[in-house]
C-alpha cells in the first residue's frame, strides 16, 4: 500500500459491494422462509410415511440446513466488506489530513510516505530551520505511516476473510450449518468482534492528549464518519473538543427524552423505564431547554452510571482563557443540575454564579468557562458520607477530565484552570490534585485549587498537594458545622473528618474572607459560598479563577 493507492481508493465501490451482499442475504433469507413454510413444513405436516418419505424428508431437511448456512455466510461477507470499508475510510481521512498539513508547510511527500522540505533561504537560520522542519516532517511522516498501516491491516483482513469464504464455497463446507455457526461465533466473539474502526482508536486508558491528537489526525472525513456512524464513543471521551461532545450528548439526551415527551403529549402512561429516564435526565433537559444561550451551555458528559453522570460548562472551555471546574459535595444528584432556586443548593446555579462573577473580574481580552462536574456518586446524608470511597473512586475521573480540558483547548496559551471543591467534593478535588502532581503522573494538575466548606481534603498540609506555593485557597465560615466536623481518630482540634482543617494555620493555605461571621444559620453558612449571599466568598473565588488579584484574606484558624 502506497500513498497514491490509498489516496485514490474508490471506497464507495466497497460499500456498494457490501450492500449487494446484504441485499442477496436478505433475499436468500426470504427464500428460506418461503421454502420452510411452503415446502418443508407442509411435508412434515402431511403425515407422509413409508420408504419414499423416509428417503425424501432427510433430503428436504438437508436442503433447508444448507440454505440457512448459505444465508449466514453471505451475511458475514457483507458485514466484513463494510467493516473493511469503514477502516479504509478512516485511514484515507488520516492520510488526507497528513497530506494537507504537509502541503500547508511546503513539504513534499513521496509515494512511500517520506516527507521532505525545501532548504532555508536564510543562511543564518539554516541549522535552526533544519531542526524545526525535520521535527515537523517526522510528525507528518508518522501520521502517514499510521494511515498506510491501518489501510494495510484492513486490506489484509478483508483478503483473509474473502479467501476463507471462497474456500468454504469451493469445498461446500459453507453449506454446513456447523461451519457457518462457527464463522458467526468468531465474528461475534473472536478478533472480528473488535471492528477495525475501533482498533484504530486510542486505547481505553490513553491520555487525553493522545485522544486529542487522534481526533485531529482523523481529518474532516474521519471526524464526520465517527459523528455519523459511532457518535456514542465521543460524547464522554476526554480530549474530544467541547462542541463535538455537546453535539453528541444533546443528541443522545434528545433520543432518550423524545419518546417520553411523545407519550406525555398523547396522554399515554409512562412505563418504569420511562419514569427512570425522566427522573435521571429530565432535569438536564430542562436546564438546557430553559437556557437562553447567554452564556452557552456545553453538555460535556451524560451517562446513567451509578446515580447518573453529567458535566455542564457555562461558556466554551476550549476557547476560554480562565476555567473553573466545580465539584459539589454530598446529596448532589442530577436533579440539582436542573432548573432551581439560586439558594446555594442548586449546583448548576452555583456554577453559573461563578461564571458571572469571574467574567465580571476577568481582565481585558480574557474569557471564562465555569464547569460543574458530577462525574461520581456523591454520598448521601448517611454512613456513605463518612467513607472516603466515593472521593477516591471519583478522583481519577476528575483528574482525567481536567487533563482533557487542557488537551482540547484551542488557545495559543494554556488556560488558567482552577479546581473548586465544596464539602465532600473538596476531598475528591484534594485526592485528584495529589494524583496529578505525583512524579510520573499522566494527569495534568490545575493551576489553583479552592476548597470551600471542607471537612478535610485527605492531606496534612497544603504543601502535600505539591501545588506551587500560594496556589491553594480555602474558604470556611466560622459557623459552618461541616468545617468543624471532628476527626474520628484524633483529639487534635485541627483534625477534621478527612484530615487536617484546610483553614488552619498548620495546613498553610490562603484563607479568604467568606462572611461577617455572625449572619445565618449553620446550614446556610455551608451552602452559600457560591450564591452571592456568603459575603465576599463568591467575589474572592472569582478573583482566583480570573487571576485578577485582589483576593481578601482572612486570618487562619488556630
Amino acid at each position: 500500500m502506497d500513498v497514491a493507492s490509498l489516496r485514490n481508493a474508490k471506497l464507495a465501490d466497497l460499500y456498494t459491494a457490501a450492500g449487494a451482499y446484504d441485499t442477496l442475504s436478505k433475499a436468500m433469507s426470504q427464500h428460506v422462509t418461503d421454502w420452510q413454510s411452503g415446502t418443508a413444513d407442509r411435508v412434515h405436516g402431511s403425515q407422509w410415511t413409508g420408504p419414499s418419505a423416509d428417503a425424501a424428508i432427510p433430503v428436504l431437511d438437508g436442503l433447508t440446513d444448507k440454505v440457512r448456512a448459505a444465508v449466514t455466510e453471505v451475511g458475514l461477507i457483507g458485514k466484513g466488506i463494510r467493516d473493511c470499508a469503514d477502516a479504509m475510510t478512516l485511514a484515507q481521512g488520516e492520510l488526507t489530513q497528513a497530506l494537507f498539513e504537509a502541503q500547508s508547510k511546503g513539504f513534499s511527500v513521496g509515494d512511500t510516505g517520506a516527507v521532505s522540505w525545501p532548504a532555508s533561504t536564510n543562511p543564518y537560520q539554516a541549522a535552526d530551520w533544519e531542526t524545526k522542519q525535520k521535527a515537523a516532517a517526522d510528525g507528518i511522516s508518522k501520521q502517514i505511516a499510521k494511515a498506510l498501516s491501518d489501510a494495510v491491516e484492513a486490506d489484509t483482513s478483508l483478503a483473509g476473510m474473502l479467501n476463507l469464504f471462497t474456500r468454504h464455497a469451493k469445498d461446500k463446507s459453507g453449506l454446513d450449518e456447523k461451519t457457518a455457526a462457527a464463522d458467526a461465533y468468531l465474528d461475534q466473539f473472536g478478533d472480528a468482534s473488535n471492528p477495525m474502526w475501533q482498533r484504530s482508536m486510542p486505547l481505553k486508558d490513553a491520555a487525553p492528549t493522545e485522544v486529542n491528537s487522534w481526533w485531529k489526525g482523523l481529518g474532516p472525513q474521519g471526524r464526520q464518519w465517527f459523528l455519523s456512524h459511532h457518535p456514542e464513543v465521543l460524547g464522554n471521551l476526554d480530549g474530544i473538543p467541547a462542541e463535538v461532545r455537546d453535539q453528541v450528548n444533546r443528541k443522545h439526551l434528545n433520543d432518550l427524552m423524545e419518546p417520553i415527551r411523545t407519550k406525555q403529549r398523547l396522554g399515554q402512561l409512562l412505563d418504569s423505564s420511562d419514569k427512570a429516564n425522566l427522573a435521571l435526565y429530565g432535569p438536564i433537559g430542562a436546564r438546557l431547554g430553559d437556557s437562553k444561550g447567554d452564556p452557552p451551555i456545553y453538555l460535556l458528559r451524560l451517562g446513567g452510571e451509578g446515580q447518573g453522570r453529567a458535566v455542564l460548562s457555562f461558556g466554551n472551555p476550549d476557547t476560554a482563557t480562565d476555567i473553573s471546574s466545580y465539584v459539589p459535595g454530598i446529596t448532589t444528584t442530577m436533579a440539582s443540575l436542573g432548573p432551581g432556586a439560586n439558594d446555594g443548593t442548586n449546583e448548576a446555579e452555583n456554577a453559573l454564579n461563578l461564571y458571572r462573577a469571574a467574567s465580571g473580574k476577568a481582565p481585558a481580552g480574557h474569557s471564562v468557562a465555569s464547569v460543574v462536574w458530577l462525574g461520581y456518586d456523591s454520598p448521601g446524608m448517611d454512613l456513605g458520607a463518612a467513607s472516603t470511597k466515593a472521593g477516591k473512586d471519583g478522583a481519577p475521573e476528575y483528574a482525567r477530565f481536567l487533563s482533557g480540558v487542557r488537551a482540547s483547548h484551542e488557545g495559543t496559551q494554556p488556560p488558567h484552570l482552577t479546581s473548586v471543591g465544596h464539602s465532600y467534593g473538596s476531598y475528591l478535588v484534594g485526592q485528584a490534585t495529589k494524583l496529578a502532581t505525583q512524579p510520573g503522573s499522566h494527569y495534568v494538575p490545575p493551576d489553583d485549587v479552592v476548597f470551600i466548606g471542607s471537612p478535610g481534603v485527605g492531606v496534612d498540609k497544603a504543601a502535600d498537594l505539591k501545588m506551587p506555593s500560594g496556589h491553594v485557597w480555602v474558604g470556611a465560615a466560622d459557623n459552618d458545622v461541616v468545617t468543624h466536623a471532628p476527626s474520628k481518630l484524633s483529639l487534635d482540634p485541627d483534625e477534621r473528618w478527612y484530615g487536617r482543617d484546610p483553614s488552619s494555620k498548620h495546613f498553610g493555605a490562603n484563607r479568604f474572607t467568606v462572611d461577617d461571621w455572625s449572619r445565618g444559620n449553620p446550614i446556610d453558612a455551608h451552602t452559600k459560598y457560591l450564591n452571592g449571599r456568603g459575603g465576599p466568598s463568591l467575589d474572592n473565588i472569582a478573583a482566583v479563577v480570573s487571576g485578577s488579584g485582589g483576593v481578601k484574606l482572612q486570618g487562619q484558624r488556630g
